[in-house]
């Protein structure tokens, strides 16, 4: 849990050169404040924490407030995510509006309960009137924020595109779930203690409590961390399919230097603008090379990979990588009948044949550097293989 509070801080407010959204904001607020509240609820701590301050079973208190913060976060950060577009100001300021009073609250009741063991912190029980107030305040605000949160992933994940945001409001729906039943089961067991009726042995009370517990901390966490792994995998994704064209693009855009334009260095550290970027360049550094191009080679590349076992898409495009190498050689040695535009416009027509173009510009990539398809790319430009 530290190792996730210090990088999402960081993602999130340590990188000032960037503007941070208040999502990602709330995002750090979540997992610092779940941090602190388990890492205070450590026996050790505790005891420290109490021996340091002379008031026995303080950590409760403040375990039972950074998680009330935690949750008013989570549910900003939900409202926020997943209503960005309705989400007023007046809204915002709402979430944080019960905060304050419940905190106070919590702090009087617990001022004029009677002090209990630190060591009882799951199981502790009084008959007092401020420690029923002071139960009533931090479940009544954990009840409300989970409610809340369960309403809105209810409600927007329906209308969220499949994809991780809407994987994301299912896992905290779910996690808000879990914490539900985890409240009901501790109001249950302690109410019916207080009335002196044992359904619930404190042998099996224990493990439940952490059980349910721990899963809505880990739905909770699942949900908020998605969009962000989500994220991740696609730009890895992304650098590697720019690997794989990278050797394609330099030998087009080296032949045919005039179709790469300008681009900003900031936008060069997005993977996915740099392939779609990549993905035009090539498609209008091909379409340069037309009158280069020979339908002899095609031929004689076609039979000559037949002959090596080639068939379907993988001859397409070992034929077609041939053709291209053929070409850019002819490019340098000779002028084209109709030369090309300087500065050709961005080919969308050309690339727009296919759902996704990447699945034939990268076989064509790879093929490029194929053994073979130099060996045969070779002898089709020599001066006898010359057409």
């Amino acid at each position: 849990m530290w190792s996730l509070t210090v990088h999402t801080a960081y993602r999130a407010v340590g990188r000032q050169a960037e503007p941070k959204s208040a999502p990602s904001r709330l995002l750090a607020g979540v997992v610092a404040l779940v941090t602190l509240s388990v890492t205070v609820g450590v026996p050790a701590v505790r005891r420290v924490i109490d021996t340091v301050t002379g008031v026995q079973s303080i950590t409760n208190v403040f375990s039972h407030l950074f998680g009330m913060s935690a949750i008013t976060c989570l549910t900003a950060f939900v409202r926020q995510t997943s209503a960005t577009a309705g989400t007023t100001p007046g809204s915002r300021t709402r979430d944080w509006l019960p905060l304050p009073a419940a905190a106070a609250a919590l702090g009087t009741a617990f001022l004029l309960t009677p002090r209990p063991s630190g060591e009882q912190y799951l199981l502790t029980t009084g008959h007092s009137a401020a420690h029923t107030a002071y139960w009533a305040t931090y479940i009544g605000y954990v009840i409300w924020g989970v409610a809340a949160i369960g309403v809105m992933c209810l409600r927007h994940h329906k209308h969220a595109r499949p994809g991780p945001l809407r994987t994301s409001l299912n896992l905290i729906g779910t996690g808000a779930a879990t914490a539900a039943v985890y409240v009901l089961h501790r109001c249950a067991y302690l109410t019916l203690r207080d009335f002196g009726i044992p359904l619930f042995e404190d042998a099996v009370v224990v493990p439940t409590t952490q059980v349910l517990l721990t899963g809505a901390l880990l739905m909770f966490s699942a949900g908020i961390a998605w969009p962000t792994l989500a994220d991740r995998r696609r730009v890895c994704a992304d650098r590697r399919r720019l690997r794989r064209l990278q050797p394609l693009w330099q030998m087009l855009t080296d032949a045919v230097p005039e179709v790469v334009l300008p681009l900003p260095a900031p936008l060069r550290t997005q993977p996915e603008l740099v392939l779609y970027r990549y993905t035009i360049e090539i498609s209008d550094a091909i379409l340069s090379l037309d009158p280069f191009r020979s339908s002899t080679v095609e031929v004689r590349a076609r039979e000559q990979l037949s002959a090596q076992g080639f068939t379907g898409p993988r001859l397409a495009a070992a034929t077609e990588a041939i053709v291209l190498r053929c070409a850019i050689a002819r490019a340098f040695l000779t002028q084209p009948t109709t030369p090309p535009p300087k500065h050709p416009e961005p080919s969308l027509g050309a690339i727009a044949h296919s759902s996704d173009p990447l699945e034939w510009l990268e076989p064509l990539a790879a093929h490029c550097q194929h053994p073979l398809v130099r060996r045969i790319s070779s002898a089709l430009t020599a001066p006898t293989g010359k057409t």
